[in-house]
């Protein structure tokens, strides 16, 4: 077997989702740059590059975002009925663990629509569907490559994407228009 394979597959076999970090062990800016230039190498749809990172390390913003997620979570609850409400409420507090993270990690690119400029009146529900999903499923390169790499460094990480419900409060606190998408929130840090 080619060592670089057998050396990627036991990385692979290695990573498990870290939900539980060293708050008082902040992660080095080396390893964050790192973890970023291994992401750059990520294949994304139609070959765009516009896709980016990022890092957040700020304790009140992390809280922010947690807060709303929070927030987002609980908007969710009060329009279910029944049993569903409390079993809801305890899967959503797992949306909220990267908040003991000291770095976040998170892809995100500007959703544009080349299907809707070209098509126009044409452009139906599917079609624009699958192009966000191109989008969504390209976020997820770059993110296992973070995932990866921060394995291959002696670093936890988790690919969350539970945070996302509150999609358009999180692009607000990170200083981003509504029309960019994001792909995950991976926290990272040493692992407890």
């Amino acid at each position: 077997m080619d060592n670089s394979f057998a050396t990627l597959l036991a990385l692979s076999q290695r990573r498990r989702s870290c939900r539980r970090f060293d708050a008082e062990r902040p992660v080095p800016d080396e390893a964050v740059e790192r973890m970023l230039d291994m992401a750059s190498h990520a294949p994304f749809a139609s070959g765009r590059s516009g896709w980016k990172v990022a890092v957040v390390r700020d304790r009140e913003t992390i809280a922010a975002l947690a807060a709303q997620v929070r927030a987002g979570a609980e908007a969710l609850a009060t329009r279910m009925e029944g049993d569903a409400v409390p079993f809801w409420r305890r899967y959503a507090e797992s949306f909220t663990f990267f908040e003991s993270a000291p770095v976040l990690l998170v892809p995100y690119c500007r959703e544009t629509s080349t299907m809707k400029s070209i098509l126009r009146e044409q452009a139906t529900d599917d079609i624009l569907a699958w192009e966000h999903d191109n989008l969504t499923k390209s976020l997820s390169c770059v993110a296992m490559l973070i995932l990866l790499s921060a394995e291959s460094l002696g670093l936890g990480a988790c690919y969350m994407t539970g945070p996302l419900l509150a999609g358009k409060a999180l692009n607000a606190i990170l200083g981003l228009r509504d029309n960019f998408l994001l792909g995950a929130v991976i926290p990272v840090g040493y692992k407890l």
